[in-house]
């Protein structure tokens, strides 16, 4: 496998939106880092500094002014929108401050419902939202609506449906932000085991520092341009 098969690989990225009183705002100007394989990976600053819009333009949500994302084999920067909806389909989980679990669904059904989107067989699909639930913590769990979890389950089930699929890359967009620390903790510890026993690079925007020191790496976005931190705690993968 070529190195660059085996990361993921982001290079002068930048991004601008139109201002409410007219001109452009910069909300990149230029980034580039690298994620490899099995990395648990933190990018921290203020609000609007522009952690989320780097996690769209990584997950293919929404396209950049010019700059290139590589994510493992596939250039995300040069695909088709057809092309983008089918590799996040089998390659990107997403993680967002809140759970958005479907209401009406049992816990395994939310974490099903990725794979059967994908058209896979039901037995499968349910056998693999077993699995991963147990990983996560939750078998006990499965046949319960969304509203009889605690906020901590919830999140854990997000992410059990987002890691369901086996996705080579991970978006996880402030995942700590509505849960307490204790439950935080948990969640981050989570994202450090999924990162190492899958393989998978797992990239965490977040505001919390308790959860930015579980990881391997920390990056730091300031002025549109980040800047190396490095003082994620050694725990990550």
């Amino acid at each position: 496998m070529k190195a660059s098969e085996s990361r993921l690989e982001v290079v002068g990225l930048r991004k601008a939106y139109a201002a409410p009183g007219g001109g452009r705002v910069e909300v990149l100007r230029g980034v580039s880092f690298e994620a490899r394989a099995g990395e648990l990976l933190a990018v921290v600053g203020a609000s609007g500094a522009g952690k989320s819009t780097l996690l769209h333009l990584c997950g293919g949500l929404d396209a950049a002014d010019s700059g290139a994302v590589r994510a493992f084999d596939f250039d995300v920067t040069r695909a088709t929108a057809s092309e983008l909806t089918a590799w996040r389909a089998r390659a990107v989980g997403f993680i967002f401050q809140f759970h958005h679990l479907l209401p009406a669904l049992t816990t395994i059904e939310n974490v099903t419902m990725p794979l059967l989107i994908a058209r896979r067989g039901r037995g499968e699909a349910v056998e693999a939202a077993a699995r991963v639930l147990a990983e996560v913590g939750l078998s006990g769990r499965a046949n319960h609506l969304p509203g009889e979890l605690s906020g901590g389950e919830q999140q854990r089930a997000a992410i059990a449906r987002a890691v369901v699929a086996d996705p080579r890359l991970i978006l996880a967009d402030e995942p700590t932000g509505n849960l307490d620390a204790r439950a935080g903790d948990a969640v981050g510890e989570l994202l450090q085991r999924i990162a190492r026993s899958r393989g998978a690079c797992v990239l965490v925007a977040t505001h919390n520092e308790r959860l930015a020191r579980l990881c391997g790496r920390t990056l730091a976005l300031a002025d549109g341009l980040l800047r190396g931190r490095d003082d994620g705690g050694g725990r990550g993968a």
